[in-house]
């Protein structure tokens, strides 16, 4: 999993996302990847409101209940929503820059850490949205993020995360599903880059519902899906398994 970004000329979102609440209603950034065509990323998106969120956002917070914790939270579009509901919200993120933006907004409690910093505290609610899975890198890093789910949710607690499925893109292009060095079709590698500010190269994962689900009953947690929409994203709710199902 990517680590806490410490530098500001390596944090290129951070300082985008920071040049759009100055002012600079352009901003955007561009990204890289190392398997993906990718588009820009637009500093008035990463600000969105709820009316302009996709359906499997919208689900997601609907969902959401108890104290929470929302995982790479960006510019803290969904922990907006959920504050004003009165909810308790804890959003993390590794940028330094993202956490400056959200505190300029009015994010109560905003921390610049990565999910595996996270001791101490556990949450009825874990949110990952925005291909939020991608964090955990690769398979391997999933299995990890699938095990530290037991140190932070409280009894009854739920994941609620999206992700992308590119098995049938791959697929259609006569492309095996894992290469020759065994590395799964949904793991990449990004970087993004702003007004010459360039991060560090970083790996992001979309995995399939079918394996995401494979893989939490290894770990002993229920994989549900809860809404997919026609780009074949979804969003799962991944709880621990009661003992005699």
């Amino acid at each position: 999993m990517t680590r806490c970004i410490l530098a500001k000329e390596k944090d290129p979102l951070g300082t985008m996302l920071n040049d759009f609440c100055g002012g600079d209603a352009a901003a955007f950034l561009n990204v890289w990847s190392s398997t993906l065509e990718m588009s820009t990323m637009q500093g008035a998106t990463m600000l969105r409101g709820f009316e302009e969120m996709n359906n499997i956002e919208k689900c997601a917070l609907a969902a959401c209940r108890g104290r929470i914790l929302d995982v790479g939270a960006g510019a803290g579009c969904h922990s907006l929503v959920l504050q004003s509901k009165g909810l308790d919200v804890d959003a993390i993120d590794i940028s330094p820059g993202c956490v400056e933006v959200m505190r300029r907004r009015g994010i109560e409690k905003s921390y610049h850490c990565n999910i595996l910093d996270v001791r101490n505290s556990r949450y009825d609610t874990v949110l990952m949205l925005m291909n939020g899975i991608g964090i955990s890198g690769s398979l391997d890093g999933l299995n990890l993020y699938i095990q530290q789910l037991d140190t932070i949710l409280a009894p009854g607690g739920q994941l609620l995360v999206d992700s992308t499925d590119l098995t049938g893109k791959f697929l259609e292009q006569g492309e095996a599903l894992y290469d020759e060095e065994g590395r799964y079709c949904g793991e990449t590698d990004f970087v993004m880059i702003y007004k010459g500010l360039r991060s560090d190269p970083f790996s992001w994962l979309y995995v399939d519902f079918e394996l995401l689900r494979t893989i939490c009953s290894f770990h002993g947690y229920r994989c549900d899906k809860l809404i997919e929409t026609g780009e074949k994203q979804f969003l799962a709710k991944i709880y621990p398994c009661i003992v005699g199902q």
